[in-house]
């Protein structure tokens, strides 16, 4: 215990931002120590100063600092990695764990980057957990919201909070869930780590979460008898389990009246199908199957195509491909450059390729119209594996034309339909209350 600062100062030796400070009580030397990057040093001494003036004993001091009193090495080391404030007196007799005015490392509340809510509040989850949690409580003020919280990980050690709502979640959904995150023994680096906790999926397209980084969505999610995760570092909510339906009804949307919220729900479901079916209805209609046009049509058609040296597949897919790019591009780059990129790409993809006879100007309609139907649903990961189902459907159209189409269409209902959590399909409407789980 007598080399107690000696052993700290050596475990941390090779840490730049590790310090110790020291100050005399009663002709006792009190070590002070921690991380400067994580604790305001200035004002956590002067704290200590002054519980050290209102005490008339060390171990007075002690006892005013803190109730975690007298550790052992190993939970002052886990302190101080946590950015705690380590206080040890000479000798190693008196040791003490504080909680020390921390420096400011999260940003405040701001507004949403990624999804606009046009009425209702703006707010959005930040980093920080426990503002996350704040801005949940802050709406649900029940006695019935419960909070779990979980440390995970190895190397890095990771916060969780699970919340739901007592009486309104099947029991058997919640213990599965606790059992899964107490299971965790590596560390959660990502979303898809976190995925992997709750079944891996063979061909994983879909999440297990829905995720928001609205307060008023997950707010919403709680009180359809689902489960709302959080982890550290991370601003958004992780709704359990992910339903199809939550791509095509916002909360948002129940600050509409009911009839223009149905609409709004009708024009998204056109939009996925639009998405998904437009670009192999072209492939199948030009090259399998241009019977099922009237002649006026076919003519149009096939005039518009005079010229392109590709057939309709490969021109499809490099059409496709490059608004595919173009997008990811524009999420990538910074917001002064990602508005130049948008108009050189629509210039090339809409004038230059179409006069170059690269492309037909009817494609050209078609993709502009997969854009703006793919940006159509709720989540930007349920807008990018609806991009990803597209392809497969447009192989399949260019062998076997329209029946193809409607064969791909039926495989990917297929698919979505065997994809569950804990048991839940992905396309059930709503979850279940507790007594209705039965």
């Amino acid at each position: 215990m007598g080399d107690l600062v000696s052993d700290i100062q050596n475990l941390f030796s090779v840490q730049g931002d590790f310090f110790i400070g020291k100050e005399v009580k009663d002709k006792t030397a009190i070590y002070i120590m921690g991380f400067s990057t994580l604790i305001d040093l200035p004002k956590s001494n002067l704290y200590v100063r002054q519980i050290a003036a209102a005490s008339s004993s060390v171990k007075e001091l002690f006892t005013n600092l803190s109730d975690k009193l007298d550790t052992d090495i190993n939970q002052l080391k886990k302190a101080i990695l946590d950015g705690k404030l380590v206080i040890i007196s000479e000798g190693g007799k008196h040791n003490a764990i504080v909680d020390p005015v921390s420096r400011n490392l999260t940003r405040s509340v701001t507004e949403p980057q990624s999804e606009s809510p046009l009425q209702g509040p703006i707010d959005a989850f930040v980093e920080d957990i426990d503002i996350n949690i704040g801005l949940i409580r802050k709406r649900l003020t029940s006695e019935r919201l419960c909070h779990c919280s979980y440390e995970v990980g190895d190397l890095g050690s990771r916060k969780v909070s699970m919340l739901y709502v007592k009486g309104s979640v099947p029991e058997d959904l919640i213990k599965k869930v606790d059992q899964q995150i107490k299971q965790i023994d590596a560390d959660i680096e990502t979303v898809d780590d976190f995925n992997r906790v709750f079944g891996r999926r063979r061909f994983n397209l879909v999440s297990h979460f829905f995720q928001t980084e609205l307060p008023n969505q997950a707010t919403h999610s709680l009180r359809t008898n689902r489960i709302v995760l959080f982890l550290d570092n991370y601003p958004y909510a992780l709704v359990f389990p992910h339903l199809l339906w939550d791509m095509f009804s916002p909360s948002i949307d129940r600050d509409f009246p009911s009839l223009v919220a149905y609409g709004l729900r009708a024009l998204r479901v056109f939009g996925v199908i639009v998405n998904v079916l437009l670009p192999a209805l072209y492939v199948a209609i030009i090259s399998i199957n241009p019977e099922v046009l009237k002649i006026d049509l076919a003519l149009f058609v096939s005039e518009s195509r005079q010229g392109i040296p590709f057939p309709a597949l490969l021109e499809t897919i490099i059409m496709v491909g490059l608004v595919d790019l173009i997008l990811e591009a524009i999420v990538r780059l910074p917001k002064s450059v990602g508005p130049t990129i948008t108009m050189v790409g629509g210039i090339i993809l809409g004038q230059a390729m179409v006069e170059a006879k690269l492309v037909s100007t009817l494609l050209v309609i078609v993709t502009t119209a997969i854009v703006i139907s793919g940006s159509v649903v709720s989540g930007i990961p349920n807008s990018l594996y609806i991009r990803l189902l597209r392809y497969p459907i447009l192989i399949i159209a260019a062998i076997y034309g329209i029946l193809g189409v409607f064969a791909g269409f039926l495989f990917i209902i297929v698919y979505l339909a065997s994809l569950t959590s804990n048991g839940i399909p992905y396309t059930a409407f709503r979850m279940n209350r507790k007594e209705d789980a039965k």
